[in-house]
């Protein structure tokens, strides 16, 4: 990037720069969408691992809302998302989300930040399967099928 010093004041040299290094500092590492079935009411362990260790970790679900700031080493509730617990280690991100509801069904995303300041991102598609019954009645008489 070229910046003609005539051209802007220090204040707009700055952000230019600090907008520059924080754009380089955020490197994402997207993997693949991992896919999880859970039947409705269950409860159900989320998972995402880091090769090294990090120093927090969150948990976003598919309303947009989070399970921010996970140390390892910690347990507990998330407070914005109901139902949901964490439990860190120093290389595992967990959540169990406890009787899982149609509301669950989605992308959840997991962020790892780790000592360098670099984002890890891991997905996993919640797909949340239902019971269904089915009644055949008959109404209109009967059905014969020749084959």
């Amino acid at each position: 990037v070229t910046i003609k010093r005539n051209a802007m004041n220090i204040s707009q040299w700055f952000v230019t720069t600090v907008f520059l290094v924080a754009l380089w500092a955020v490197r994402a590492d997207i993997s693949k969408i991992n896919k999880l079935m859970a039947n409705k009411n269950k409860n159900i362990k989320l998972s995402c691992r880091s090769d090294s260790v990090f120093n927090s970790c969150s948990w976003t679900n598919p309303s947009n809302y989070s399970c921010p700031n996970i140390i390892p080493g910690k347990s507990g509730p998330c407070r914005d998302i109901q139902r949901v617990t964490f439990n860190a280690s120093e290389n595992n991100c967990n959540i169990n989300v406890s009787s899982v509801t149609e509301f669950d069904n989605g992308n959840w995303t997991c962020k790892l930040e780790d000592p360098e300041k670099e984002f890890k991102f891991s997905y996993t598609e919640l797909i949340v399967i239902a019971e269904a019954s089915v009644n055949f009645e008959e109404k209109f008489g009967t059905i014969y099928s020749i084959a």
